[in-house]
Formats: C-alpha cells, sequence, structure tokens
C-alpha cells in the first residue's frame, strides 16, 4: 500500500488511520496497532517539521508492506533538511533535568513502540525512516 499526502500539520492523522487499516487486514492485534499509530504520527510529524522543513508543496509519502506476521513501514520527505545521523541524542535524564532541549524525544519513544526503527538510504534525496512490527496474528 502507498500513500502520499501533503507536508501539513493534521494529515499524518489520516496516514495513521490507513496504516492502521492495513495492519489490522493483515491481523495486527490492537495493541500493536496502536503502537504502531502512535510511531508512525511520530514520524509523520519529524518528516513534516525536521525534513521538509513545513514547505509547502513537498509531500510525504509511505509505502506499507506486509507479509505474515510483519509490517514495514516506510516514511519519506523529500528533504529540504537531511537527518544528521552522527549526532547523538541526548538522554531522557539530560531532558528532563533540563539540560538538553525537551524536543528529540520521538525518535525514543518511536523506537520503544516498534521492533526496529531507523533511518535508511534514501538515494532519490531526502530522508527516509522505516519502521518495522512483528505480530502473531488476532
Amino acid at each position: 500500500m502507498e500513500l502520499s499526502f501533503p507536508s501539513e500539520l493534521g494529515y499524518e492523522k489520516v496516514a495513521r488511520d490507513a496504516v492502521a487499516a492495513f495492519a489490522r487486514r493483515l491481523g495486527c492485534d490492537r495493541e500493536r496497532v496502536e503502537d504502531l499509530k502512535t510511531a508512525l504520527g511520530e514520524a509523520c510529524i519529524n518528516a513534516i517539521e525536521h525534513g521538509n522543513a513545513r514547505a509547502p508543496g513537498l509531500r510525504v509519502d509511505i509505502q506499507c508492506i506486509g507479509a505474515p506476521g510483519r509490517l514495514t513501514v516506510e516514511v519519506r520527505d523529500h528533504g529540504v533538511r537531511r537527518y544528521l545521523g552522527d549526532v547523538p541524542a541526548a538522554s531522557i535524564d539530560l531532558k528532563l533535568q533540563g539540560l538538553a532541549p525537551r524536543r528529540g524525544m520521538g525518535l525514543m519513544m518511536i523506537s520503544q513502540l516498534v521492533d526496529e526503527a531507523g533511518f535508511t538510504d534514501s538515494p532519490a534525496g531526502g530522508n527516509s525512516f522505516r519502521l518495522v512490527l512483528y505480530f502473531q496474528k488476532s
């Protein structure tokens, strides 16, 4: 399944609902679908705000690949800004102590909600973020 939506906040909700329906069709249970919706929403917001820098006219593209007990979701922006993977994220403790910006917790949260998550090569430019969810059919 493929989706494409304008790089505007609010459209991530449409993407979450569409991907959740796809996951349910694959047999993913309700709790895992909710985890996926939260993680995908964060990934889409990151693509809109950081990758596309909220630039009018740019889009966020999503590709979903289902297999027995597994769903892979790729979120791609058209990258006004490239993700710099070599910059370590501040720990949650530093953020809570006010010693680091509170922003940036989305990637940490995503990694706790899905089985695999991270940036992948995007030869066409922009950024590509992959989420993988393993599940037992309900």
